[in-house]
């Protein structure tokens, strides 16, 4: 159902995505699932890459940030994302959890919205689409 959804909006919709995990599976499996629906993913595994590519790309019209990453947490990279590239410019942020206790972190972090691990693929494009729509909304606005 979701799929066909995604499908026939997918060329109003081409999102760019930008992902932050270490985790290879994690990364496949959200890569996968958002260029088959037309979006556009770049990605890394380290904050120093996740740097140098949002530097020589485009903002994204969504972040997603895994919350633990033995490389560097996903706090530290959104607090130095938003003083790098200012907490107004910053794309929307989803943050992929690995525990219920991940959730308060985020809430003073205040990121845009939260996916629970192990997330299955519709939720996954339900909530980049929310969260694209409402960023491009904001930018027409803007």
């Amino acid at each position: 159902m979701f799929k066909n959804w995604f499908k026939s909006r997918k060329r109003e919709n081409d999102f760019l995505v930008f992902v932050l995990s270490d985790d290879p599976a994690v990364s496949s499996l959200i890569h996968d699932s958002l260029t088959e629906v037309g979006c556009t993913v770049h990605s890394a595994t380290k904050m120093a890459e996740a740097f140098n590519t949002l530097d020589e790309t485009d903002l994204p019209d969504v972040l997603i940030v895994d919350f633990q990453n033995p490389e560097v947490d996903g706090t530290a990279f959104i607090q130095q994302a938003r003083l790098r590239f200012g907490k107004s410019d910053l794309p929307p942020v989803l943050f992929l959890m690995d525990s219920q206790s991940d959730e308060a972190t985020a809430q003073i972090l205040e990121v845009n919205d939260l996916l629970p691990k192990p997330f299955d693929t519709p939720t996954l494009l339900e909530r980049i689409s929310k969260l694209a729509e409402s960023n491009r909304r904001s930018d027409a606005e803007g």
